[in-house]
């Protein structure tokens, strides 16, 4: 299994611990930035929820966070990265929309969040290799 998705696993099935999609994101890459976990969670912490408003998906933000400490900071390539995720998911990138459409289907919201980190880091480790 891919390292950061294992990781990422981990930090979303702590109990003593939440962490936003953003946050996890950020914390199973720490190390490779050059932060502490500490550190990576303060840097995502307001973009969870779509920036704490429903806007751009937490795990999109904190992949494009991550790809940018990888040197990945084309537009083109930025604009493949949310291309992808959105035509995994009809188009939507956003929060809000992405959570209404999952609760319309009858999806469990951390189910739901959990598979948008996991979709995201895979995509990002794809885009890095």
């Amino acid at each position: 299994m891919n390292k950061h998705v294992e990781r990422a696993k981990q930090l979303r099935d702590t109990a003593s611990q939440s962490n936003n999609c953003a946050q996890t994101i950020m914390r199973a890459y720490a190390e490779e930035m050059g932060l502490t976990e500490e550190q990576a969670a303060a840097i995502g912490c307001n973009f969870g929820g779509g920036m704490k408003c429903g806007g751009t998906c937490g795990a999109i933000t904190g992949a494009l966070m991550v790809l940018g400490t990888k040197g990945v900071i084309s537009p083109a390539a930025v604009g493949e990265f949310r291309r992808r995720m959105a035509q995994k998911h009809n188009g939507m990138t956003d929060c809000a929309e992405l959570l209404k459409a999952n609760a319309q289907q009858g999806g469990n919201k951390k189910t739901h969040c959990d598979n948008m980190i996991y979709e995201a880091i895979e995509l990002l480790d794809e885009m890095t290799k």
